[in-house]
């Protein structure tokens, strides 16, 4: 990773003429729910250098410039609709000037609540600086946990800026503490993680139902616009790829790792490529053990090959080095950013993890969209067409569809979304080259061995008041005494059960239900009360995966997104 440093760093150096810079929107946020319907309004893809709603990598600037124009661009808004774009130009007002993000109860001189999206700004020719506070506070009641309510607890600070016209940083730290509901809690007993997080209970050799979390989450890059058509990023945090509510390509679902990602965005073409480093967590380590790391380097590049229609192709290696190599540390041959991986990997003999992938998004009648993905991490063309039960046959498709305005209400959108992933699929036989940080999925929380059956309903009956209903089913093949069906994508595939004879939901027969309605009301930008409602039903041939809860909070959140845990 210094190399990627060093790279950036010349970048920096020895760039010219550079436009404008500015952070990104965080991943999760409503802004992105906006973009997604504007597009469809508008009737024709947003240009790359807009923005691309594939890769999420949306700069505040950029967004900007497309709030401002959505009035001539999409005729007969709804008074939501209009209000979402005023939400869009107070949430960037360091680059939209709007009137409308001024505070009508600005300290005077001080640099106090200007902006109604800022509680500290300052903005002078060639810095801006913008400070936000953080707080998250839920009260939970849990039909499993008879022992204590459930709540969590976020308190921190954000900070973003801008320096000259080339660099940008943002900075997020918080101190949390929970006591878990009990879907949290399971996952905790049984991976030695919080999902999302990379909490590690050092001084607990048995995690205990008892236990209350305190730990520190932090976030951070800093970004520079290396000319017209690039721009770079070097940080912690996470990135999505993918149109779905789940990504089979990268999904944030895991927790925050190390990245450096290059976005080049020029005529049609979006271009990204994403170099990182994923940490090998082994459960009930102490701290005398340092927690090693592998590593990925991804590839993706989409085009709007019409208006209407956007095509991409994904590639990402994960692979490991250590002592048993000749030369350890990042391999310096993935660092090509227009090569492809699997050529290198089939050139050397290559142990390392090849996954690759398509997607695409159409959009049309300024009303619908359709989406898609498809994942393969290994495929025998002859195995395919004559034993398709064969083990390795590792593949994994998403289709989807977003329906904005339903039936002619304005403002209720319908998303209708199917994903599965065959046994083994993302596995390698090093599980140092698996797919996952953490203990936790780089794709799907599901892993691998399952179908997925989702249904989102988002409504905006008011301009600040947000519903939201999801709905998940889905069928999954558990593992038992150390047997491995292909579901866990940490284990060795070298650990399977058979080499053919393999099917979606082999093991143990395990389906679950969620039902997940929400209500969120906004009193001030970005400061919400919520009401979350969560149902969850798990049956299964064998009684100890069973379970039935149910799961109620109340929450105000400020300048955070809402938490949920949908998996």
């Amino acid at each position: 990773m210094r190399v990627i440093v060093r790279i950036f760093t010349l970048l920096i150096l020895f760039a010219c003429n550079a436009i404008a810079q500015s952070s990104y929107v965080p991943l999760g946020s409503y802004t992105m729910h906006v973009l997604d319907r504007m597009e469809i309004k508008q009737g024709f893809l947003a240009e790359p250098s807009e923005f691309n709603t594939t890769t999420k990598a949306y700069l505040r600037y950029r967004i900007a410039d497309f709030a401002l124009k959505i009035d001539s661009t999409i005729p007969n808004l709804s008074p939501q609709d209009r209000f979402n774009c005023d939400y869009l130009k107070i949430d960037n007002f360091e680059y939209s000037h709007a009137p409308e993000s001024k505070s009508k109860k600005q300290f005077k001189n001080m640099g106090i609540y200007r902006e109604k999206a800022a509680l500290y700004s300052v903005q002078i020719p060639d810095f801006d600086l913008i400070v936000n506070p953080v707080l998250y506070l839920r009260g939970e009641y849990d039909s499993k946990r008879n022992d204590r309510l459930p709540y969590f607890v976020n308190r921190g600070l954000n900070i973003r800026g801008r320096i000259g016209k080339h660099i940008s940083f943002f900075t997020e730290v918080a101190e949390e503490i929970q006591s878990l509901n009990w879907w949290n809690l399971d996952y905790y007993l049984q991976n030695g993680v919080l999902a999302g997080q990379n909490f590690i209970n050092t001084n607990t050799f048995k995690p205990n139902e008892s236990i209350l979390f305190s730990y520190w989450n932090a976030s951070g890059y800093i970004a520079f616009q290396a000319g017209k058509y690039f721009d770079l990023q070097f940080g912690h945090g996470k990135n999505f790829i993918g149109n779905g509510y789940r990504s089979l390509m990268r999904s944030d679902f895991s927790t925050n790792n190390l990245f450096f990602r290059a976005n080049t965005r020029i005529w049609k073409i979006n271009y990204t490529n994403i170099y990182g480093y994923l940490y090998d967590y082994v459960p009930l380590v102490t701290r005398a053990d340092a927690i090693k790391q592998h590593y990925y380097a991804t590839t993706y590049a989409n085009v709007n090959v019409t208006k209407n229609l956007n095509i991409g192709l994904f590639e990402t290696t994960v692979f490991s080095r250590d002592s048993g190599y000749e030369h350890t540390g990042y391999d310096l041959q993935y660092l090509n950013p227009i090569i492809f991986y699997n050529a290198i990997d089939n050139g050397r003999n290559s142990p390392d993890k090849n996954i690759l992938g398509i997607d695409f998004k159409y959009n049309f009648l300024k009303k619908y969209q359709l989406y898609g993905q498809f994942v393969l991490s290994e495929m025998n063309i002859f195995k395919r067409l004559t034993q398709p039960d064969w083990w390795g046959q590792k593949e994994a498709y998403q289709i989807g569809a977003k329906l904005i305005d339903f039936l002619g209400v304005n403002n209720l959108d319908i998303q209708l979304e199917y994903n599965q992933a065959r046994p083994y699929s993302y596995t390698s036989f090093n599980p140092k080259n698996a797919y996952v940080n953490y203990r936790q999925s780089m794709a799907h929380p599901l892993g691998a061995n399952f179908r997925e059956g989702l249904t989102i309903i988002k409504y905006q009956p008011t301009n600040k008041l947000f519903l939201n209903t999801l709905v998940s089913y889905s069928i999954y093949g558990n593992d038992t005494n150390g047997s491995n069906w292909g579901k866990n994508i940490a284990l060795s595939y070298d650990s399977r059960m058979r080499e053919f004879g393999n099917f979606i939901g082999q093991g143990v027969a395990t389906s679950m239900l969620i039902i997940a309605p929400t209500a969120s009301y906004m009193l001030k930008h970005n400061f919400f009360i919520d009401l979350q409602l969560s149902y969850r039903s798990v049956k299964s041939k064998l009684a100890i995966f069973e379970s039935e809860m149910l799961n109620l909070g109340v929450a105000i959140r400020w300048n955070i997104n809402m938490r949920e845990c949908n998996y």
